[in-house]
């Protein structure tokens, strides 16, 4: 206590923040080590009020319009920003320009309807100029709890949504769970399928798209990137092997991950960034996403 009876007064700790993402350290080698390991970058999502660096759109999505967000931040998104692409715009009426072209409408759903043993192929696909596809597979259960993935339906789009092959594929194992709550599938969709060699054999004709095995890993070509989510399980039911720099994965893709850097479902990635609240599965979602 001093002469007037005031206690005394408490020095501070001194406090290092980190410029990008405003995270506080006690010691400056905590923060340096931080520096280190979190690759802040231009490319990384950022608050358009505060240019906070958040690790993931859904942080910066909790950021702005969460439960816990920052009051100034929230109150100025709310005026001025897209739910959508969580971009910031100078006036509420340049925002509703932009919410004009920031929509994305429904696309036409494949539904159960029991296509020709042929599918849906486009056979002069391939003298088109389109850099990327994107792929979906319907996968059943094989094995005795049903648990195996084996792949029964595959479709592919282009750039611009077109169907470009659709069909049934036979399972190379009995089938034991249709799980038909996801897939839609029964036996009678089926009963007159492709075989996996042929399906094969067509997905790689489209995504070589006349480039030869040799330059296929060259980043210059005319091989088209592919689109998904979750590739790897996709790809590896169809047992076809495509090179890692052509593959672009929203279930793989850091802005969409959640903050803990999992991955969302594919369904909660249409509703949150496309808006769409009808999901279904569909090779549209992942390109739409990804084109986001």
């Amino acid at each position: 206590m001093d002469a007037e009876g005031d206690p005394p007064t408490r020095s501070r700790t001194e406090r290092h923040k980190c410029f990008a993402c405003y995270k506080q350290f006690k010691k400056k080698e905590h923060l340096v080590e931080h520096m280190k390991i979190s690759y802040h970058t231009p490319h990384q999502p950022k608050c358009g009020v505060c240019q906070k660096h958040c690790k993931s759109y859904e942080s910066l999505r909790n950021h702005l319009t969460g439960p816990l967000s920052r009051a100034s931040c929230s109150k100025t998104f709310a005026a001025q920003g897209c739910d959508l692409c969580l971009k910031l715009y100078d006036s509420p009426s340049s925002l509703g320009k932009h919410r004009e072209i920031c929509h994305l409408c429904t696309p036409a759903s494949l539904g159960t309807k029991i296509l020709p043993s042929a599918g849906s192929v486009d056979e002069k696909y391939t003298t088109k100029g389109a850099k990327a596809i994107a792929i979906n597979c319907g996968l059943v259960g094989g094995g005795t709890d049903g648990s195996l993935d084996l792949c029964a339906r595959v479709c592919l789009v282009d750039e611009d949504e077109n169907i470009i092959f659709h069909t049934y594929v036979q399972p190379q194992s009995a089938v034991t769970d249709y799980r038909y709550e996801i897939t839609g599938l029964t036996e009678e969709h089926l009963r007159n399928s492709k075989s996996h060699k042929e399906v094969q054999d067509r997905i790689l004709e489209i995504l070589y798209n006349g480039e030869s095995a040799r330059r296929l890993m060259s980043d210059s070509g005319k091989a088209r990137l592919l689109v998904g989510h979750d590739l790897k399980r996709g790809l590896d039911c169809l047992r076809i092997n495509y090179p890692g720099h052509l593959l672009r994965d929203t279930a793989k893709y850091r802005p969409l991950l959640k903050t803990n850097l999992v991955s969302h479902s594919l369904k909660y990635l249409t509703k949150t960034y496309l808006g769409r609240k009808d999901w279904n599965f569909s090779s549209c979602s992942s390109k739409r996403i990804w084109e986001r």
